[in-house]
């Protein structure tokens, strides 16, 4: 524990996790991170998390410097303000500092102003006494880099003379959406009666709950906007001589088929295309291009049924005298294709 030479509200307590935590009231400044029998700021880099906790209103000028070297923030929602300077935020952004906090709150906007990465600060959701084990567990909802979230349990025991007999720790995975449609109630729900009420009680759970659902819904909404509008301004179907290419917004993929007839019989080759070949398919002036720019996708289904007989897709050599007749055909559709221009 560490405390301000110049501000005897400000306490910093250290963890050996590497957090620094920061307690006090109202703004904070530079020299409020000079400390008692540390000589300069030196003793602050042993520390790459900086919590500003709750009462804590204002990051006033310098004060963020004295910890440049972080890797983590965490601010408190009672922080509204904090001064960075434009050396310090490009530092930050190099080095992807990540800011953390609640949803629609100071923490939030200040990522979002220098460009740096936002994530929920983790909750402490409650604590468990359990008499008959003589165990106290700390439950802790947990927020990772990776976008995955989980339920930590850290349980202390009391020690005997062999040392302790109990304590440790370990986390339950959560699905990835697990807050979709999910009340404080529902997530109570998951624990026992012990701590129930705590989580009932909440009231950081409660505004990420309601919060991260709504974003859930806008986003969705915007998804289905933007879908039902691709649908309706896209040209999802482009046609030549032999070949027709469509979109598909339902998958939003791209397909297309060639399919030749005559006198012989009928050939036909499906073929998943790409967005890139489908804007370029019908900017040929000669269509046989078109069919030659669709060959060069992934075939996805082929199919011969000629004077020659039935072939599928698991056929894998041409009838010599089947591959002639195709030739003789496309001579011929290059000849009246000639003609017409």
């Amino acid at each position: 524990m560490y405390f301000s030479k110049h501000n005897e509200k400000i306490i910093y307590i250290n963890h050996y996790s590497g957090l620094l935590e920061v307690k006090g009231e109202g703004e904070i400044y530079r020299e409020d991170a000079d400390v008692w029998h540390q000589s300069g700021r030196k003793w602050a880099k042993e520390y790459d998390t900086l919590s500003v906790t709750e009462g804590i209103t204002k990051l006033g000028d310098g004060y963020l410097d004295a910890f440049s070297h972080i890797d983590c923030l965490i601010l408190n929602r009672t922080v509204k303000s904090a001064a960075a300077s434009p050396d310090l935020v490009k530092q930050w952004r190099k080095r992807k500092v990540l800011i953390r906090g609640e949803y629609e709150t100071f923490a939030e906007r200040f990522a979002e102003e220098n460009g740096l990465e936002f994530l929920h600060r983790d909750i402490h959701l409650a604590d468990d006494d359990i008499a008959i084990a003589h165990e106290h567990d700390i439950i802790t909802l947990r927020f990772h880099e990776n976008g995955s979230s989980d339920i930590h349990y850290n349980c202390f025991t009391p020690g005997s003379s062999a040392g302790s007999y109990g304590g440790g720790e370990y986390a339950n995975p959560l699905p990835k959406d697990f807050y979709v449609d999910c009340t404080i109630e529902d997530f109570a729900n998951k624990f026992n009666e012990r701590v129930r009420e705590q989580i009932l009680l909440n009231e950081t759970l409660r505004r990420f709950l309601e919060i991260a659902n709504e974003r859930k819904r806008i986003m969705t909404k915007k998804r289905n906007t933007k879908k039902n509008e691709t649908k309706k301004t896209m040209k999802t179907e482009k046609k030549g001589n032999n070949w027709t290419a469509y979109y598909d917004p339902d998958t939003e993929r791209y397909f297309a088929e060639i399919i030749y007839t005559s006198r012989e019989g009928r050939e036909q080759y499906d073929y998943e295309i790409t967005a890139d070949i489908y804007n370029r398919l019908g900017t040929f002036s000669d269509d046989i291009e078109n069919e030659r720019l669709i060959k060069t996708a992934k075939i996805t289904y082929s199919f011969e049924n000629t004077m020659y007989g039935t072939l599928g897709p698991e056929r894998t050599v041409w009838d010599e005298e089947a591959n002639e007749a195709m030739k003789a055909a496309e001579a011929k559709q290059n000849k009246d294709h000639q003609k017409k221009n």
